[in-house]
């Protein structure tokens, strides 16, 4: 629908308008006015924006001409239509130096009316066409830009061009391959939540950031990324985790993804918690307080006693650190702590009801921390003192190479080597220096280059192809890490195409 503003002194020509606006069905929504003070007053309410004025030249107060000046200047694109009973080549010249579209003689002839409108309109929607096109290529070289700066790859002088300032970033994370799901659509479902300016850029299914225009204290951030969780639990039934902090300008961007993502793995210590605040320390135990066992089990599970020794020792600092727990509960810790060394195997048997006994008889935490060190000493020397992980990495990114095209999930991996999702996540990251999502993202999307560049596949086939379902989402993605479409990457790199 379309807003046309109509002013004439006569309300029969008003009338007329409307009649023929009526008959040839053009979607346009009339305002009226009967001189040119009236409709400036309308055209300077907030929010009045106006398609097309349609405007006679004679009538009190302001005339036609003096009129279409001001619509001009306080709406450049506005389409202006003349129609009026004087034929002085005067008004015709003023009319062309102001821009006016088209300029009809009273009595108006339907037909003249109606081939004027379906100019004006026609031109209306190749401008709007192409303000969107424009707004679509600033989306892409955005997005682009902003990838690269998470990723250090970004040109200095690019972080200031094309990309507003930055006073914070937000990370939204998800267990599921929610983003995916709802591509497009999240994002404005934030800009009607949010009443701050931001940029959005969706990372990979499960990941999303918000770059923040708008400098934020701490306490609207939080309530920020409280609204966010909120509106994602109430509206598609999916729990967010988030985390935030700020950027001191936008060449800090990289530094404070890095924290953000450091922080938001902590997430596997905290599950009943939504948000993790960026000074919060990241101990090893959830928001209930009770010390997670399960990140204990993997580094044994892979035989990586470093790690383990590392995790041990971070408990042993929480549970004296923290006064606040029972004597009862700290040695029921102790006593979870053997039940997950006995589990590891390696031919170790221990007499588990003597252990627990002597956990219990202790006198101090001191005793109960030598006695888990030397028990996990034994298990290690069991294993002939390797201090290799038994699962390499490597094995993981084969697992990739082989299965990218099929629906890989994070649980879905971890599952296949017998692993914690957060733990698989933590080793592959400290072995290959970036997340396990994104180098699955990543790779498919270097595979879908080379199938555009090497193939006449269609693009969904493509799509399918590498592992994404929805190809809309595809597109996208593809257009964040190589700065182009699909359709303009295969223009560009198809020269080896027969």
């Amino acid at each position: 629908m379309y807003e046309i503003l109509i002013v004439d002194d006569s309300v029969l020509d008003i009338d007329c308008i409307r009649f023929l606006i009526e008959k040839y069905e053009f979607p346009l929504h009339a305002v009226t006015a009967v001189n040119g003070n009236e409709a400036l007053s309308l055209l300077k309410k907030k929010g009045m924006h106006i398609d097309i004025l349609f405007t006679d030249i004679k009538m009190p107060f302001m005339d036609g001409l003096e009129l279409s000046r001001e619509v001009r200047r306080l709406s450049p694109d506005t389409k202006i239509v003349i129609f009026s009973g004087f034929t002085d080549f005067e008004y015709a010249k003023t009319a062309i130096t102001i821009g006016v579209e088209n300029y009809l003689m009273k009595p108006i002839i339907p037909s003249d009316f109606e081939a004027t409108i379906r100019k004006v309109l026609r031109s209306i929607d190749a401008r709007r066409e192409q303000e969107k096109h424009q707004k679509r290529q600033t989306r892409i070289i955005k997005s682009h830009i902003l990838w690269q700066a998470i990723n250090h790859t970004a040109a200095p002088d690019s972080l200031t061009e094309y990309l507003d300032p930055y006073y914070s970033l937000l990370l939204i994370e998800c267990d599921k391959e929610f983003f995916s799901s709802v591509n497009e659509e999240f994002p404005e479902k934030l800009k009607d939540l949010l009443s701050i300016p931001f940029d959005y850029l969706n990372l990979y299914p499960s990941r999303s950031l918000l770059f923040i225009k708008k400098p934020l204290k701490d306490n609207w951030l939080l309530a920020t990324a409280q609204s966010i969780c909120l509106a994602a639990q109430e509206e598609y039934d999916q729990k967010c985790y988030i985390t935030f902090d700020e950027i001191p300008d936008n060449t800090h961007i990289a530094a404070v993804y890095s924290r953000l993502e450091k922080k938001i793995e902590t997430r596997f210590f905290f599950p009943d918690r939504n948000i993790l605040l960026p000074n919060d320390p990241g101990h090893t135990y959830s928001a209930a307080g009770h010390i997670s066992m399960d990140i204990l089990a993997d580094d044994l599970k892979l035989q990586d006693y470093d790690s383990f020794h590392s995790h041990l020792e971070e408990i042993f600092d929480s549970l004296k650190d923290d006064k606040t727990q029972s004597l009862i509960y700290v040695k029921y810790c102790f006593t979870e702590m053997v039940k997950v060394l006995s589990q590891a195997g390696n031919g170790t048997h221990w007499d588990l009801n003597a252990l627990a006994e002597q956990i219990f008889r202790s006198s101090n935490i001191l005793e109960l921390m030598d006695m888990i060190r030397s028990l996990s000493a034994s298990i290690q020397k069991a294993s002939s003192g390797e201090n290799t992980p038994v699962l390499k990495t490597e094995k993981i990114r084969q697992y990739i190479y082989q299965n990218y095209s099929q629906p890989l999930t994070l649980d879905e991996i971890a599952s296949h080597f017998y692993l914690s999702p957060n733990y698989l996540c933590s080793i592959f990251k400290k072995e290959n220096g970036c997340n396990l999502i994104k180098f699955i993202n990543d790779y498919r999307l270097k595979k879908a280059s080379q199938l555009l560049s090497g193939t006449q596949m269609k693009i969904h086939i493509v799509a399918e192809a590498v592992g994404f379902r929805n190809t809309s989402y595809f597109c996208q993605r593809f257009r964040d890490f190589y700065g182009e479409t699909p359709e303009s990457f295969r223009q560009n790199h198809s020269s080896k195409l027969p």
